[in-house]
């Protein structure tokens, strides 16, 4: 029986198609910028948080929502929580910023609409313009 050369062909390039793709696909992948540590979102940057467990181990999530479900099931109290600031893109002690709540959502899959600001100024600036309310302390996402 004689094998063509154009079903070789065909028949090496479908297992290129097969084995390749896939395996090119997981490569792009793993490079890829980490997902939110408990749903795997892709994380903004202007709404990250960043909790530092007790044992030193860095867990970084894609909203305020979901680093409040992570640690309802943590044992410990973490060692810090760094959220970002809204006007500036810098990193804020979690204790120290000021929180709203507006009509504006920052993850869409947990429906979070609460933002971050270093200064309170910006913070009711925000809640003015997006119909929102500068959260009182006791209400601070991570208290």
């Amino acid at each position: 029986m004689r094998i063509r050369k154009g079903s070789v062909v065909s028949g090496l390039a479908g297992l290129f198609v097969v084995i390749g793709l896939p395996l090119a696909g997981h490569l792009a992948r793993r490079n890829a910028e980490a997902g939110c540590d408990l749903d795997g979102v892709k994380i903004d940057r202007r709404y990250r948080v960043e909790i530092v467990d007790n044992q030193q181990e860095r867990h970084t999530f894609c909203c305020l929502r979901c680093a409040q479900l992570w640690m309802q099931h943590q044992s410990t109290a973490p060692r810090s929580i760094t959220v970002i600031d809204e006007e500036s893109g810098e990193p804020v002690d979690a204790a120290a910023a000021y929180y709203v709540r507006s009509f504006v959502v920052t993850q869409q899959s947990t429906g979070n609409r609460i933002h971050v600001f270093r200064d309170r100024a910006a913070a009711e600036r925000h809640a003015e313009k997006h119909w929102g309310t500068v959260l009182p302390e006791s209400e601070n996402p991570f208290h």
